[in-house]
């Protein structure tokens, strides 16, 4: 009987097609995640981050809170932002009047806090007839001709957050810019970037810290209200600032009061209508 012959085993050369799948799968998964995390939508991200803690058996200790990164996939502490417009988790409303004897109070506690935290170079904290200015050097709080705050500045501004919680006296952000002249895309003149910093550092007050958009206003000064002259390095760093005024009796006297009329639009005084920030009264002259 012949004896069969043994054939050689056959080499799959295809074997690497399990691994690509494999790859191109989570390739698929990790791309979808990324497109998920880019819409700022709480409650799509929550679902995506509790998918992919019961898809990898992760506890949610062990995994990136997907709830806490903005919408450029950074983390924001997301966690502490209000939805809506902003007043589901504010506190209830101070109906205290903070006066000259509560200004020098709240001036010596900011002064504390600067110290302690090494901060005491880059704001100055003043009491005027307005009321109490905290000045803010641009260095500690934007980038170069940018108007996005830093990241370090928040410890302050939440500092200054509880004091105007405090008391029910109303707030102005107030941009300032040196006179040298910037001509980007974003910010074509000293204006606009004064503008839009003021309006930032209302944002992160009102969006982070629960201030409530009815007590607070931003205006842009440009370099038009410059603390000292212009003609040397010195001074100009002084200039570029942004000033945050709790406003006594008399600096309140100067912000522009809201008037609802009987069809419910905002009303000025010269009888033309505007529609009015939704809680607030429109921002004083240069504001946005």
């Amino acid at each position: 009987m012949a004896k069969k012959v043994k054939h050689p085993e056959h080499v799959n050369h295809e074997r690497w097609l399990v691994s690509y799948a494999d790859f191109i799968t989570l390739l698929f998964a990790t791309f979808t995640a990324l497109y998920a995390l880019s819409k700022a939508d709480a409650s799509k991200a929550k679902a995506v981050a509790d998918g992919m803690r019961e898809a990898f058996g992760v506890s949610g200790a062990k995994m990136v809170n997907m709830e806490a990164l903005d919408v450029n996939g950074i983390p924001s502490d997301r966690s502490r932002l209000p939805t809506g417009n902003g007043n589901e988790n504010a506190p209830p409303a101070a109906t205290k009047e903070a006066g000259k004897q509560e200004f020098e109070e709240i001036k010596k506690q900011v002064e504390e806090f600067l110290m302690t935290k090494g901060m005491y170079d880059k704001v100055a904290v003043d009491r005027q007839e307005r009321g109490l200015v905290v000045s803010m050097k641009d260095a500690g709080v934007f980038e170069s001709g940018q108007a996005d705050v830093k990241a370090e500045a928040y410890k302050i501004l939440e500092e200054l957050a509880k004091k105007i919680l405090s008391f029910r006296n109303p707030v102005r952000i107030e941009g300032h810019t040196d006179n040298i002249p910037i001509h980007s895309r974003t910010y074509p003149t000293n204006w606009e970037l004064s503008s839009a910093r003021a309006t930032n550092v209302v944002r992160v007050l009102t969006d982070r810290f629960h201030v409530p958009a009815g007590k607070i206003s931003a205006t842009g000064y440009g370099d038009s209200r410059p603390k000292t002259s212009n003609d040397t390095p010195t001074g100009r760093a002084r200039n570029r600032r942004v000033d945050i005024v709790i406003l006594s009796d008399s600096g309140e006297a100067s912000e522009p009061e809201t008037v609802i009329d009987e069809a419910g639009g905002g009303s000025m005084g010269d009888g033309s209508s505007a529609a009015a920030p939704e809680g607030g009264a429109p921002a004083p002259g240069g504001a946005l």
